[in-house]
C-alpha cells in the first residue's frame, strides 16, 4: 500500500543526505591536511677533524692530480656529505574504501665525514696557518651552503608537495607516501649537494692558488704550486 512506502522513501532520502554531508565533510577536511603536513629539514653540523700524517704526493692522489700536474696539493678538505630522509603518512578516512594523504617529511642533513688534511711536509708554523686558513675557506663553504638548504628545502617541499593523494587501502597508502617524498625531495637534495659542489670549485681557482704560494714564499720557503 502507498502509505507504507512512505517511511522508506524517507529512510533512503535521509540516507543520501548524510552520505553527501560525509562525502563534503571529507573532501574539505582532505583539503586541508596539505597545510598540516609537517616538513622539518634539519643541518647537524660536525667537528672537522685534522690530519697531518700524509705526504704531498699522498694528496696529490687524493686530489686528484695528475702526475705531471705543476700544482701540488699541500692541503686537502675531505667532506662526504649525507642525508636521512624519513617519511610518514598523514591521512584521513572516510571510513569505507578511501584514504586521502599527504606526506610528513623529515631531513637530517650533515657529514659522515669531515677531514682536513695538511701535507706533513708543512713543518714550520707560519705554512701550516697558510694552508690551514685557505681549508677553512672550503670548511665554512660546506656548512654555511647546507645550513641554507635546510631552510630552503624547508619551503620548497611544502610547496611542491601539492595537492592530497587518494588511496584505497593502508598498504597502498604506505607505499604510495613514501614513494611520493622521495620523488619529491631528491631532485632537492642532488641540487644542494651540486651547488656546494660548485661553490667548492669556485674556490679553487689559479687566482687562489697564486695567492696562496705567493703567502707561502714569504714564509722564506720555496713552494711549488698551492693549496687545494
Amino acid at each position: 500500500m502507498p502509505p507504507k512506502l512512505i517511511p522508506y522513501t524517507l529512510l533512503l532520502l535521509i540516507g543520501v543526505i548524510a552520505g553527501g554531508a560525509r562525502a563534503d565533510d571529507f573532501t574539505e577536511r582532505c583539503a586541508q591536511l596539505p597545510q598540516q603536513a609537517k616538513i622539518t629539514v634539519v643541518f647537524h653540523d660536525r667537528q672537522v677533524k685534522a690530519n697531518d700524517t700524509l705526504n704531498v704526493q699522498e694528496l696529490n692522489r687524493m686530489g686528484g692530480r695528475p702526475p705531471d700536474d705543476l700544482h701540488n696539493v699541500y692541503g686537502l678538505t675531505h667532506a662526504n656529505p649525507v642525508y636521512r630522509l624519513q617519511v610518514a603518512p598523514r591521512t584521513i578516512a572516510d571510513g569505507s574504501d578511501r584514504i586521502c594523504a599527504v606526506p610528513d617529511i623529515a631531513i637530517d642533513l650533515g657529514f659522515s665525514e669531515f677531514v682536513v688534511y695538511l701535507a706533513k711536509e708543512l713543518v714550520d708554523q707560519c705554512r701550516q696557518d697558510i694552508v690551514r686558513q685557505h681549508e677553512q675557506e672550503h670548511v665554512n663553504t660546506w656548512k654555511s651552503q647546507l645550513r641554507a638548504s635546510a631552510q630552503l628545502l624547508t619551503t620548497v617541499l611544502r610547496r611542491d608537495i601539492g595537492e592530497v593523494r587518494y588511496y584505497t587501502s593502508r598498504e597502498e597508502t604506505e607505499a604510495g607516501v613514501r614513494a611520493w617524498a622521495a620523488e619529491v625531495a631528491a631532485p632537492w637534495l642532488k641540487r644542494a649537494i651540486d651547488s656546494v659542489i660548485a661553490a667548492q670549485r669556485a674556490i679553487d681557482t689559479p687566482v687562489s692558488y697564486g695567492s696562496v704560494t705567493s703567502r707561502l714564499r714569504n714564509c722564506g720557503q720555496r713552494i711549488q704550486g698551492g693549496s687545494r
